[in-house]
């Protein structure tokens, strides 16, 4: 999962202490869990599962402690995804992560709107955001999406159930509107201001 280290920057101007780190001590001794990148979707599962870190993540939210998905980060909470038919997903949402249509240009890199629903916060609606994907997200449940934008169809860009949230986005990419988003996300899910940022190899897709 790339872009680690950037992530933790837009953290950090957000305002949390962050460490980057693979080791499930160091991750189970903070106060919030970051999983961001682009990747393959198998071989990030395949990463975790070496690591053991998909059994952390699932009790982690389990456990309802703060956890932020970030592009392939979102990706692997689902059940499965159509770039690595032969691996599963974490499962903590139910959904699939289907390739983006051939009607439109793929991957989609760059900056688009989005739509927020009734149920979040306002200043989503029509806000830019800088997205680099060629697969996306149709969960199963539409009323765990507080976001979505169109790409060749109607996708979610932002989930949120329980102590999780996700964004298909890159918030760290994304100027002022990504960090305001990382400071909301702070603000409302942490008891400390301790976020480690999981480190788990370096692919390209997603």
């Amino acid at each position: 999962m790339g872009n680690m280290h950037s992530v933790a920057r837009a953290l950090e101007a957000a305002g949390a202490r962050v460490d980057v780190t693979a080791d499930s001590a160091s991750i189970d001794g903070c106060d919030a869990l970051c999983v961001p990148g682009q990747g393959i979707f198998g071989r990030c599962m395949a990463n975790l599962s070496a690591r053991r870190l998909d059994e952390l993540i699932r009790k982690w939210v389990a456990d309802r402690r703060p956890f932020l998905g970030i592009c392939i980060g979102m990706q692997i909470l689902f059940d499965a995804s159509e770039e690595s038919s032969s691996e599963t997903g974490l499962g903590i949402l139910r959904g699939r992560v289907e390739r983006l249509p051939a009607t439109v240009t793929v991957p989609h890199i760059g900056w688009n709107t989005l739509s927020s629903t009734e149920a979040s916060p306002g200043w989503l609606n029509d806000e830019y955001f800088y997205f680099d994907h060629s697969y996306a997200v149709q969960p199963d449940d539409g009323s765990i999406v507080d976001a979505w934008f169109e790409h060749g169809g109607r996708w979610a860009a932002v989930v949120g159930a329980g102590s999780v949230t996700a964004t298909l986005f890159h918030p760290e990419k994304s100027g002022a509107a990504g960090i305001h988003l990382l400071r909301g996300w702070l603000a409302g899910s942490l008891s400390g201001d301790h976020c480690v940022v999981a480190a788990n190899g370096r692919d390209r897709e997603s």
